[in-house]
């Protein structure tokens, strides 16, 4: 141990210090800007949800969801698998969140968190994309009474959860007073930006061709009233024919019809700007 000091009595490690203190940042930031990022756009996370290696199968006793970690040899993220097939009791259906997922990109929202078909276990499955940075979800929020601190944004990023719900006609998500606090609002997630994100479309795009709750229908956002319209029979069947029936797309079409016929008779009564409004794009 005599030689760990100089001949002036100090430590050998004192004169590494200073050299230490700035290599060691420095290192950090190396490893930093050498970790890959995260998918970013709606086909990086397609694509990383459908070829990334399944690393952590999670534990899939869970009554609905369960919850995979995945990794494509650059890096890793979580999935939500979902296998049930609607012959449930539950009647959830795993095509449900692929479906919602492709409508969404068709009305250009991005509200509906990315979900692909895959296979798990030798069970087909819907692979959602495990949102990132959430805060809390919307039964949470209600229940401990906070209100967002922006109620404009908030109030128009509802309006489009309203119109897409009765779009896919939810059974979850319902509007009810009596469902104020029911355990189905935990599929809407609020992230630190208090955006919105849906996720768990299992039990959606019912044979109904009526409106649940239209009066609920204050406002819609103005590019998104623009893409329902263009929204006709030949591009939800070939975007949706693979995921839902023929008499699942003809409702779609009715509720389609019957959003358009509500919003234009709003705005012949109260005028367009007291109707629409426009949310920014969101990406």
């Amino acid at each position: 141990m005599g030689h760990t000091r100089n001949a002036d009595g100090t430590h050998w490690l004192t004169f590494l210090v200073p050299f230490l203190v700035v290599l060691m940042p420095a290192a950090r930031a190396q490893e930093q800007r050498a970790a890959p990022p995260l998918p970013v756009t709606r086909t990086e996370k397609e694509e990383f949800l459908s070829k990334a290696s399944i690393v952590d199968e999670g534990d899939s006793s869970a009554s609905k969801f369960w919850r995979v970690t995945l990794d494509d040899g650059k890096r890793k993220h979580d999935a939500a698998i979902e296998t049930s097939t609607g012959r449930e009791p539950s009647q959830r259906d795993y095509r449900f969140n692929v479906a919602a997922y492709e409508l969404d990109k068709a009305l250009e929202l991005n509200f509906v968190a990315p979900s692909v078909e895959r296979s798990i276990k030798g069970q087909p499955a819907a692979f959602t994309w495990w949102v990132d940075d959430v805060l809390m979800n919307e039964l949470s929020r209600r229940g401990q009474k906070l209100e967002p601190p922006d109620s404009d944004s908030w109030k128009k990023q509802m309006q489009v959860v309203r119109v897409f719900d009765e779009l896919i006609s939810n059974a979850y998500r319902n509007v009810s007073p009596a469902f104020y606090l029911a355990t189905m609002w935990d599929n809407l997630l609020i992230t630190k930006e208090w955006r919105i994100w849906l996720v768990d479309h299992t039990r959606t795009f019912g044979t109904s061709r009526q409106l649940e709750n239209p009066q609920s229908l204050v406002q819609c956002d103005r590019t998104l009233l623009g893409s329902v319209r263009k929204l006709n029979r030949e591009v939800m069947k070939q975007r949706l024919g693979k995921y839902l029936a023929s008499e699942q797309l003809d409702a779609l079409e009715a509720r389609r019809e019957l959003l358009i016929k509500h919003f234009d008779e709003q705005i012949a009564l109260k005028g367009e700007d007291s109707v629409l409004y426009d949310l920014p794009p969101r990406h």
